[in-house]
């Protein structure tokens, strides 16, 4: 049996740190244009969504991150 995780994603803004627990289920989405941004929600209603910008090269990366955060997600705990 898992203990309970206390693991965060850990996101750096423009002055100030989110840092959604594991088991809110945060996940992130990606916007297109020029100065594209990538939404981070979480599945708990009431909860706003954290928009940062993101460089379009490092897309491939960003994807890869998304889907191992979905995975640790998926296997977190649910409380």
């Amino acid at each position: 049996m898992k203990t309970p995780s206390h693991e965060v994603l850990e996101l750096f803004g423009f002055g100030e740190a989110h840092r959604p627990h594991i088991w809110r289920e945060p996940r992130l989405e990606f916007g297109t244009g020029r100065k594209p941004t990538m939404p981070v929600t979480v599945e708990q209603p009431g909860v706003p969504c954290h928009y940062f910008p993101y460089d379009p090269e490092r897309l491939d990366a960003l994807h890869a991150f998304a889907v191992q955060l979905a995975r640790g997600v998926a296997e977190g705990p649910r409380l």
